[in-house]
């Protein structure tokens, strides 16, 4: 498809007027989510042939199976742009052909206000629409002169857009010359770090196994009868008593107490009917919890360590119980690591001592009596669920599930740092602000984050959570901000909100979550930045934002106001989730706004991720079959600022990695490696601010 300089051009059909116009000529073709480009100085009509070729069902069969959409993208006066509009066509119900006429011709036919004309120098050929599973690319609309996609007419211009090179990423210098100087570029993305579980999420996989062995541990949970024998069959009595005094060497709290439930509670009941399918277990977290922070261990140096579980990516065999006791035990009391903390103090630890107790304040199913005892408690719940694991997938694939686990760990695990930091320098290269929620300690201090600080200047929370090992942070371009103007002022946001929220429960934040700074912009713009990942239930969600609203406005109101945050809303509103509409009505009380306007569409999600039968809160498992229609689908990522300091110009979601986002589509895949969509925008400062 790609045509030597000049070929096609000389074609019979092409006139000499249409000749004269290849300064204008097409130079570039994207086919969306195949990311296969044609890149030419080709004529017009040439490039009909090609798109009328390209849009036969055997073209996009044998060359393009994901072919979806296309644009077609001409050279301006200034530079390379993009665009995608609504249904929008050359014609009503026509697809281009090879009598597609030259520029001016298209100028020409463009429907609607004449005056459009003379500040349009770009085309969209996008056929539209387009049939289903693929839906139009009308997720990113981006307009200089129209603030929405123009309904009347074909083409818009792009005052400010994003260069592509000829790979469709953006460059490093990828804002046009003829930007507004008022508009900043902002995205924010939670990359969740904690999904260290390959098995975590369903995913579309090549081999046939992977369906068969999901199946069948789904067919265990299912229809559990000829399987369901008791946990003391799969965790032994003189297994427990050995953890029990492995316990008593680190001299836990409660263990005479956790002896006993074992004896008259845990030993005796059913692996799925008693123990996966409890949902007590889940909402207490006495296993998830500590999974989360025992599963994958980042280090300090870049290095990694894995529990030894099915749930992650454990290099060393674990094909039969006894080899995987002994590992699981050394690991978790003989195990010494170094984890990043506050400080700089990182001083080894035995891996049992990064737990710490489940707060009844925090996950109210959980009594003070078992918050007590927590520690010995999850430590012994979390020894049965590796032990049932282990059992069922010796039991329905003891050939295969280690072999299908690497597959999913190289995609998804092993390079997942590598790939956030690659989509975030390509596709957002060119954005003044990156917020990021979620981000291992590995992923600031490592390779990833090295790559980052030669365009970024890493602002990090005052405390890194080395425990969950998910933290929040805020990437300025080095271009634009003063690092040598950088003040960290998240202890002062944390202060204003505990004073407001020390009787309100439920509003718990761990270290990490929050970082807050003002820092100064080159053109001496003075900023208030905020990265936030709220609780799973969004609860902290309000009192965060009006803590960094309060001090904003009474301490720094010199400075703009800019917040990127996973608010883990929900389409509805209760006591124990915070809804969309309600978070939009507390940003209205308060002079908020965000990206999606005043009125956001609580079913227009940025999450659509479906949790398989193999990981630690079964109560949110989802059948294979229903992955879509049970899936957390909610809008949850936003970006926060003042309606009096700032105006959206655009906004866009990704769930791909290229700035596109396919509805109905689980993530994460095997080339986006969060469950969260990316979120962007293009925000202009208003008359008037500093």
């Amino acid at each position: 498809l790609n045509y030597p300089h000049g070929t096609a051009a000389r074609s019979p059909s092409s006139s000499s007027s249409s000749e004269a116009h290849a300064q204008t000529a097409i130079v570039g073709l994207r086919l969306y989510h195949s990311q296969a480009y044609c890149l030419s100085s080709i004529s017009i009509a040439a490039s009909s042939r090609l798109l009328t070729f390209l849009h036969r069902p055997s073209a996009s069969r044998h060359f393009f199976p994901r072919f979806s959409n296309f644009c077609l993208f001409y050279r301006g006066r200034d530079c390379y742009r993009e665009v995608f509009c609504t249904n929008i066509k050359i014609a009503p119900n026509k697809m281009m052909t090879e009598a597609v006429p030259d520029a001016h011709s298209v100028t020409a036919m463009i429907q609607g206000a004449p005056e459009c004309a003379s500040c349009c120098t770009q085309y969209d050929f996008t056929p539209s629409p387009l049939p289903s599973p693929f839906p139009p690319a009308t997720n990113r609309i981006i307009s200089k002169n129209h603030p929405g996609p123009c309904e009347n007419h074909l083409v818009s211009r792009l005052g400010e857009c994003h260069f592509r090179n000829h790979h469709g990423h953006a460059e490093n210098d990828s804002v046009c010359a003829n930007r507004h100087p008022d508009d900043i570029a902002v995205a924010t993305w939670n990359v969740a770090a904690v999904n260290n579980n390959p098995f975590e999420y369903w995913v579309t996989h090549p081999d046939p196994a992977y369906n068969a062995l999901m199946e069948g541990v789904q067919n265990v949970i299912d229809h559990p009868e000829a399987h369901d024998i008791q946990v003391h069959e799969v965790l032994t009595d003189s297994m427990v008593e050995q953890l029990m005094n492995d316990l008593q060497r680190q001299k836990a709290p409660g263990i005479a107490e956790v002896k006993q439930l074992w004896q008259d509670d845990f030993r005796n009941r059913k692996i799925v009917s008693g123990f996966l399918k409890d949902n007590t277990i889940g909402k207490k977290r006495l296993a998830s919890m500590p999974d989360r922070i025992t599963n994958t261990i980042n280090c300090v140096g870049g290095k990694t360590l894995k529990r030894p579980t099915v749930i992650n990516y454990y290099e060393k065999d674990m094909g039969d119980r006894e080899s995987w006791w002994s590992q699981w035990r050394e690991f978790i009391f003989n195990t010494e690591v170094e984890v990043y903390s506050s400080g700089g103090n990182h001083a080894p630890k035995l891996v049992y001592s990064l737990l710490e107790p489940i707060l009844h304040k925090k996950y109210p199913a959980l009594s003070v009596e078992e918050e007590r005892i927590s520690l010995p408690l999850q430590v012994l719940c979390l020894a049965i669920f590796d032990a049932i694991q282990l059992h069922i997938l010796n039991t329905v694939a003891p050939d295969s599930w280690q072999r299908i686990r690497r597959s999913l760990a190289d995609a998804l695990l092993i390079n997942k740092d590598r790939q956030v930091a690659s989509v975030l320098l390509s596709t957002y290269g060119s954005y003044e602000i990156v917020f990021v929620q979620e981000a291992a300690g590995a992923f600031v201090h490592g390779e990833p984050g090295n790559l980052l600080e030669e365009h970024y200047i890493p602002l990090l929370p005052s405390v890194m959570d080395g425990k969950r090992d998910q933290n929040s942070l805020i990437l300025v371009k080095k271009d634009v901000f003063l690092a040598s103007a950088a003040q960290n002022i998240t202890d002062e946001v944390l202060q204003v909100h505990k004073k407001a929220t020390e009787s309100t429960p439920g509003a718990v934040l761990y270290p990490g979550d929050l970082a807050a700074y003002c820092i100064d912009a080159t053109n001496g713009r003075k900023f208030l930045l905020a990265s936030f990942h709220g609780d799973t239930n969004g609860l902290a969600t309000v009192p965060i934002v009006r803590a960094l609203h309060e001090v904003a406005s009474t301490k720094y109101p010199e400075r703009i106001l800019i917040i990127g945050l996973d608010a883990n809303t929900y389409k509805v509103h209760n006591d124990q989730y915070q809804g969309v509409s309600e978070f939009q009505g507390f940003l209205d009380e308060n002079g908020l706004i965000s990206c999606w306007g005043p009125t956001p569409n609580p079913y227009s999600p940025t999450t659509c991720n479906a949790r398989t039968f193999l990981q630690p809160q079964l109560n949110k498992a989802v059948r294979r079959d229903d992955r879509i229609t049970k899936a957390d689908k909610n809008l949850k990522d936003w970006i926060v600022f003042s309606l009096s300091q700032l105006e959206c110009r655009c906004a866009h979601k990704d769930n791909t990695g290229s700035a596109s986002y396919i509805e109905d589509m689980v993530f994460p895949t095997m080339n986006f490696p969060s469950d969260h969509a990316i979120v962007a925008a293009t925000v202009s400062v208003k008359k008037g601010q500093a």
